[in-house]
């Protein structure tokens, strides 16, 4: 027999020794078991509080013992009689090595292919050096601690079939505008949590990236007989189930009457300190049939389609028609129309008219509504860009001022509306974010795919800047990242990347941004010492090391000589803790007209200072700047 021959036979006598020794049937046998204990962990995991963490370590358990289970099956074999170790027969030594050599294969295979998952999941890096341990804060759940921050998850319909998944959409968004009329407490925007939506990720993880104290998630079931709403509060920081609150009808008619008693029982559950009664003074009766057909209405608008803005504009046709004071349905017809113009191959001057005039009547009908600020701000913004001429010509030689009557011995401040206006409006309810997404988009398609425009890199900052206003920390960042490779010179954009990824609970990405940024060589770039001081300060006290480098980097920068903004400053105090320095310079930042006081409405730096009455006052006036309308020239009204 030659050589070849020789190996031949072994390798068929290895071959047969798997199949006797039962290896291949053990194998498939223990992949088809993995697969439905994982499956039944993804199921099961989540109602014991047991997020992905837990279900990636089941994962790596399984993977890693899949070799050694392989070694037990060559072993042993289970019978009749119980397990035993299978006979040894005589083999060949190339039997023994290649018997050796494909666990270890096997082994290797399964542990390099954990690492590389691992690393590109961002669990492990081996491309870079581990950074200095972050100071680590052991969560708790404290009832009596006040709640600052809140997040409401999309709601999953468990309704039959699909026909109310516009009400489960609503009540949803509804719920979040709610909360959100409390001054005291920072509530995510709907833009931030949407894409959470049907998330398996664990609380802490979801709460950390949206840096808030409490998460709201729940279900709506509804059929024509009844009503059934579930909500489940939880402490983001802790995992914490703080409660479970549910709402049971036989039929809801009222449906904003509804969301405000929900609203009421989640703000006493969570924020007892907290007065609820802003609410009742905001409820306005409104014809359920004109609220029917609202949702509807905003829910095929939201689809973000030509059919859907048409089929849109009917149902808030008829809901105007049910109840012509309904001022959101107005908005939603405003915003339906202008949507459906630029849809058509040249905007319609009409069209867009039409448009602005129904926006204007929302807004007088009801000044407080969200979406008519909206709505109104960016059409007025966006119509010049369409039509090539100015809405309104700007009366020569005029100063715009606000007048913001402050409490507490503090004088009025003037606040000059030629630099602080709708212009940096960012949309935060539905409505506005298909007209800001499509004007976009327009803008684009209007000037050629394959052409880039002038101001590119400076219209990405002005956009980042209306995304970090807003609260949009998540699309700020990715815009940024992409910013700072186009323009790497653009100091601001460094600095409000970082600064995003702080408002992200990010600390590790604002060490890495800070890292990227002194290697680009920007002219205001930290230095390798800046950088170090950073580290160490992260190092020793996490997200409020951060601050304390950039307050004294701010502070070094203006005593220099250098541009620095108040608003900077004043970030950095009010993330220390510093109430007075917080306050005296956002004052002179709203004197000033700083459009970065916009920003304290969403910024989780100001956190510690939302229950100060003085805080609360500005962050009221703020919010009426923000929606505040250019004044028409003399001798012309609307």
């Amino acid at each position: 027999m030659n050589q070849s021959e020789h190996k031949t036979g072994e390798w068929g006598q290895f071959v047969a020794e798997i199949r006797r020794r039962h290896v291949v049937r053990f194998a498939l046998a223990y992949a088809a078991a993995a697969f439905v204990v994982l499956q039944l962990a993804e199921i099961v995991f989540p109602a014991f509080g047991i997020g992905e963490s837990g279900l990636r370590l089941l994962v790596i358990v399984t993977t890693l013992a899949f070799p050694p289970a392989l070694v037990l099956a060559w072993l042993y074999d289970l019978t009749t009689e119980g397990l035993r170790r299978t006979d040894d027969q005589p083999a060949g030594p190339l039997l023994h090595r290649v018997a050796v050599g494909a666990l270890l294969i096997a082994t290797i295979a399964a542990t390099g292919g954990l690492g590389l998952y691992l690393a590109r999941q961002g669990v492990v890096d081996i491309t870079r050096p581990t950074p200095a341990p972050s100071a680590v804060r052991v969560a708790s759940y404290d009832p009596n601690e006040p709640i600052r921050s809140i997040a409401v998850l999309p709601l999953d319909d468990f309704s039959p079939g699909d026909e109310q998944a516009y009400f489960t959409s609503s009540m949803h968004e509804e719920l979040i505008a709610k909360l959100s009329m409390l001054d005291e407490i920072r509530v995510v925007s709907r833009t931030s949590v949407m894409r959470y939506d049907g998330t398996t990720m664990d609380m802490p993880t979801i709460g950390r990236e949206l840096g808030v104290d409490v998460i709201v998630e729940g279900s709506v079931t509804r059929t024509p007989e009844r009503t059934r709403v579930t909500l489940q509060l939880i402490h983001a920081p802790s995992d914490s189930h703080i409660e479970t609150l549910q709402w049971d009808r036989v039929q809801v008619d009222d449906v904003l009457a509804f969301q405000t008693e929900i609203a009421q029982e989640v703000v006493a559950e969570v924020a007892s300190q907290y007065d609820p009664s802003v609410f009742t003074a905001a409820a306005v009766e409104v014809d359920p049939a004109a609220q029917d057909a609202y949702f509807r209405g905003r829910y095929e608008y939201e689809r973000g389609t030509p059919e859907g803005y048409r089929m849109a504009l009917a149902y808030f046709e008829d809901a105007i028609q049910e109840d012509p004071d309904f001022a959101p349905a107005l908005a939603g017809l405003a915003g339906a129309r202008f949507l459906i113009s630029l849809d058509e191959e040249e905007p319609s001057a009409p069209e867009l008219t039409q448009a602005h005039e129904e926006a204007m009547a929302a807004m007088e009908l009801d000044s407080e509504s969200a979406e008519a600020r909206e709505v109104l701000a960016l059409i007025e913004r966006s119509m010049p860009q369409l039509t090539g001429e100015p809405l309104i010509p700007a009366p020569p030689s005029s100063k715009r001022v606000h007048i913001v009557t402050m409490q507490d011995g503090v004088d009025s401040i003037l606040v000059d509306m030629d630099v602080l206006d709708t212009a940096w409006v960012a949309s935060v309810t539905s409505l506005g974010e298909r007209i800001e997404e499509r004007v976009r988009r327009w803008s684009v398609e209007s000037r050629g795919s394959d052409s880039t425009p002038p101001n590119e890199t400076r219209d990405m900052a002005f956009r980042a800047r209306q995304y970090v206003s807003a609260g949009r920390y998540s699309e700020a960042s990715q815009l940024l990242m992409t910013l700072v490779e186009m323009a790497p010179e653009m100091d601001p954009a460094w600095d409000m990347l970082t600064r995003s990824r702080i408002a992200l609970d990010d600390v590790d990405g604002a060490l890495r941004s800070v890292r990227a940024w002194q290697a680009s060589g920007a002219p205001n770039a930290p230095s390798g010492e800046d950088v170090a001081a950073l580290e160490s300060a992260v190092g020793a006290a996490g997200a409020r090391g951060y601050w304390s480098w950039t307050l004294a980097r701010v502070e070094a920068l203006a005593e220099a000589g250098g541009r620095v903004s108040l608003m900077d400053i004043a970030t950095a105090h009010a993330a220390l803790g510093n109430r007075d320095e917080a306050f005296d310079l956002l004052v002179d930042a709203l004197e000033r007209g700083d459009p970065a006081v916009l920003s304290i409405r969403s910024d989780p730096a100001w956190d510690e200072m939302r229950s100060d009455a003085r805080f609360l006052e500005l962050r009221r006036q703020t919010e009426n700047i923000r929606f505040r309308r250019p004044r028409p020239p003399e001798g012309r009204g609307r």
